[in-house]
């Protein structure tokens, strides 16, 4: 019963780490404007504060070089602002779009 519950915790590890992954491609993370401030990632809806954190962990292991906007029609200003500020911070690139026709994000 313990190798049933190790091997099924380890095979619901992989599922999300995969599941997780597929918001950061070829170093760029992508996030998407939800609510008032807050950012989707890797299937979590977060802060600005939480979103800086998750990016610098990303940009400390070396899989990071950006982020991109996926939705920048729906977003607001304060978010390509918040977005853009973030980026500065941790010195990488801010897009906009989708993964195949990305520009440059500029904050309102």
């Amino acid at each position: 019963m313990k190798r049933f519950l190790l091997v099924l915790f380890a095979v619901f590890g992989f599922a999300f780490a995969a599941y997780a992954a597929k918001d950061v491609k070829d170093g760029n993370a992508y996030v998407k404007a939800v609510e008032k401030d807050q950012f989707l990632f890797q299937g979590n809806p977060l802060g600005k504060n939480m979103l800086l954190g998750s990016l610098q962990e990303l940009k400390d292991e070396g899989k990071l070089t950006g982020v991109v906007l996926r939705n920048p029609d729906k977003a607001s200003a304060e978010h390509k602002h918040l977005l853009k500020v973030i980026a500065d911070y941790l010195q990488i690139t801010a897009y906009s779009g989708d993964g195949k026709d990305l520009q440059p994000l500029a904050a309102e």
